[in-house]
This record gives structure tokens, sequence and C-alpha cells, in this order.
């Protein structure tokens, strides 16, 4: 009897442990719950698919051209902008063996051709804004967003002073990140869509 009961606590504690292997699991049982929205690899379906489906197996990281890529504190893949841009070389879609991205991206190197004609859905579901810490916007001469920029989708306008201030067209925008690396306020940034909760 006492020696089934050992049995019985085996089995459990193996099963146990096969259901601590669920990443979502682990981050609860760490009182870890994702409140706040990360810019994961391009054009992933969404956060809870891409955090229930990603083996952590770094491929997309050591594949990354630029180095961008880096793990959380969960060690799942992010994008951080502020190492530099994503050039869309869609190599960490390649490697990736996961069905976690959507079917929506381009295979075309001109992004930003796609995009301007609406035939590419943005690569995440988000906006750049350029916030009130930008030197521009504060009268001191700086425009090295604008210089970054490939698709000039930034531009400077005299407004209210003789320093030119910036303004977006986010519609033409590819979300490269390219002015975030280069702005020497950190004044450029992605605020995620309303609808895009689920991310």
């Amino acid at each position: 009897m006492v020696l089934q009961g050992l049995n019985h606590l085996s089995i459990k504690s193996s099963t146990v442990v096969e259901r601590v292997d669920n990443p979502a699991r682990r981050r609860l049982f760490r009182g870890r719950v994702h409140t706040k929205q990360v810019f994961r690899l391009p054009w992933v379906i969404n956060e809870a698919v891409f955090t229930s489906g990603c083996t952590q197996c770094q491929d997309c990281i050591n594949s990354c051209e630029t180095n961008i890529i880096v793990k959380d504190d969960d060690g799942f893949p992010t994008i951080d902008f502020n190492l530099g841009e994503c050039t869309f070389c869609n190599k960490c879609i390649d490697v990736c063996e996961q069905p976690l991205f959507s079917s929506n991206f381009s295979d075309d190197t001109k992004i930003e051709d796609n995009i301007a004609k609406n035939e590419t859905k943005k690569p995440w579901a988000a906006t750049l804004e350029i916030t009130d810490k930008c030197l521009a916007k504060n009268n001191i001469y700086c425009q090295s967003c604008r210089d970054e920029c490939e698709t000039s989708v930034i531009k400077f306008n005299y407004l209210n002073s003789s320093i030119p201030e910036p303004s977006l067209n986010d519609a033409d925008c590819t979300q490269c990140g390219a002015c975030i690396s280069s702005c020497p306020q950190d004044a450029i940034t992605f605020i995620f869509e309303p609808k895009a909760s689920s991310l």
C-alpha cells in the first residue's frame, strides 16, 4: 500500500515536470504575466500564438543580420530597435520551424514599395510617434531621424520658430526602426494600436 502510494507520487511528479515545460505556465508560476506589449519578430500572428509556439531555440537571434533580436526576461525573442534597424531580410522567419507568422509578409526586398501600395501588411500593429523630448521640438537643431529614414517618411517643416520641427507620414512608414536608434533623446517610439491588445 505504501509502495503503491510512492509510485503514484512519482507519476504525479513527472506529470508536473512535463507541465512546467510550458513557458506560459512557467511565467504564471513565477508570477510573471505579460501586461506590457513587446515587439516580437515581424509579422507574428499574435503574442499568444508566439509565446505558446516558440521553442526558444534562438535560431532567429543567431540569424538576424543586424543583431536586433534579443531574449527578453522569459527567454523569448524580442526586437530591440535601440540596437539598430530591421532590414526585413526575413531570415528570422525562414529559420523558424514553428507556424508563428501570418502569411501577409513580403518576400520582396522592396518592402517600402509594397507597404506604400497597401500590398503588404505592416510588420507590427503599431504607429510611430515623435514625443516632446525631441530636440527639434525644443528649439535645438537636430534632424538625425530624417537622415536615417530611407523612405523619407520623416520631414522637417518650419512651424513656429527658426528651427524646423519633425512630422511624419505613418502610412508610408515601413517600421524598420532606423530612426529610433539614431535619436539622441530617445524621443521616437512605437505606440501599439488599441486593437492590437492580443499582440
